[in-house]
């Protein structure tokens, strides 16, 4: 497990540092910096499949600009806002029951990611437009230590322990690169409506995905910096509600089908995958000043066949600085 963690934390330092030469050769951004704590868990759903918890920490600042992976993440052109972040994640998925501890070959397996990632927040505010690109490292399978932390959990609730772990997706490489568009098309001081795309490409994830966001209440403009605002005079309050739909079409899912480099007896064939996944989110935020805090409820349709629609609540904690 130590392992595991100094694997990350030697990756995290290699985004975040490129030289201080360039540090001081290039001024940095006068944008603010945030750090962002977020819990995905299907209790808040009274389920316990699927996709059954995530984690995962970022921390947005000026000076990640200058790491490396930051040069191919592109930006808009005369954005006037970009924020560089770091993004280390854990995302844990069970099969439909974790009462058996044989293979159901109908059933998607067990499987755990954890990765770290390289993010860019390039807004234009004047056009309402906002590009979001990342670049994600790390590994699939036991070494995520999904199956430590899903026990040890179950064992402080007094709950029953999962069965099946040892089928999990065996370990495989996590390379991916995500890019994405959204473009206000309505807004105005108490309602916003936003359109985006989105797409994946790599070693994990291949799909691409489109929808809508429509947002109502007192709150900051959503391309006024990332929601909150250091020193705000106006919006030091805010409170709104959010509801996102969109459908993602399916090429490649790796915590279903098993990774590429190897093949796994766990996994599921494609033709199980379905090939267009709805999914319908709804949510509150409240914010004071340099903090913001949401919950928010998430239903998805089934990913593969002879699979159940599924749901799960996300928490989210910000601070700006």
């Amino acid at each position: 497990m130590r392992s595991v963690y100094a694997f990350l934390f030697l990756i995290s330092l290699s985004f975040g540092l490129k030289s201080q030469t360039d540090s001081i050769q290039k001024p940095l951004d006068k944008t603010n910096s945030y750090f962002s704590f977020n819990y995905d868990n299907d209790f808040f759903s009274a389920t316990d499949r699927y996709y059954t918890q995530g984690v995962y920490l970022e921390y947005i600042a000026p000076f990640l600009r200058n790491s490396i992976p930051a040069r191919i993440l592109p930006k808009l052109k005369h954005s006037n806002q970009n924020y560089y972040g770091i993004i280390a994640e854990q995302d844990c998925f069970t099969p439909g029951s974790i009462r058996y501890d044989t293979l159901n070959y109908l059933d998607r397996p067990y499987a755990a990611t954890m990765y770290v990632s390289q993010v860019l927040y390039s807004i234009n505010e004047q056009k309402k437009m906002r590009l979001n690109s990342r670049t994600d490292i790390g590994m699939i399978g036991p070494c995520a230590i999904c199956e430590d932390e899903q026990k040890a959990i179950h064992r402080s609730l007094v709950n029953i322990q999962p069965l099946g772990w040892e089928n999990q997706l065996s370990t495989d490489l996590f390379l991916n690169y995500g890019i994405g568009l959204e473009k206000g098309i309505v807004n105005t001081k108490y309602f916003e409506t936003i359109l985006n795309s989105y797409a994946r490409f790599g070693t994990a994830y291949n799909d691409i995905s489109a929808g809508i966001m429509v947002r109502g209440g007192l709150m900051a403009g959503y391309f006024k910096q990332l929601g909150i605002i250091k020193n705000a005079v106006r919006n030091k309050f805010q409170l709104y509600a959010f509801a996102k739909g969109k459908v993602r079409a399916v090429a490649y899912n790796a915590p279903i089908q098993g990774g590429m480099m190897s093949p796994d007896i766990h996994a599921l064939p494609y033709s199980s995958v379905k090939p267009l996944v709805l999914q319908g989110t709804y949510g509150i935020v409240f914010a004071y000043k340099q903090f913001s805090a949401e919950y928010t409820k998430v239903y998805q349709s089934t990913e593969f066949l002879n699979g159940r629609d599924h749901g799960w609540g996300h928490c989210n904690i910000t601070f700006c600085f």
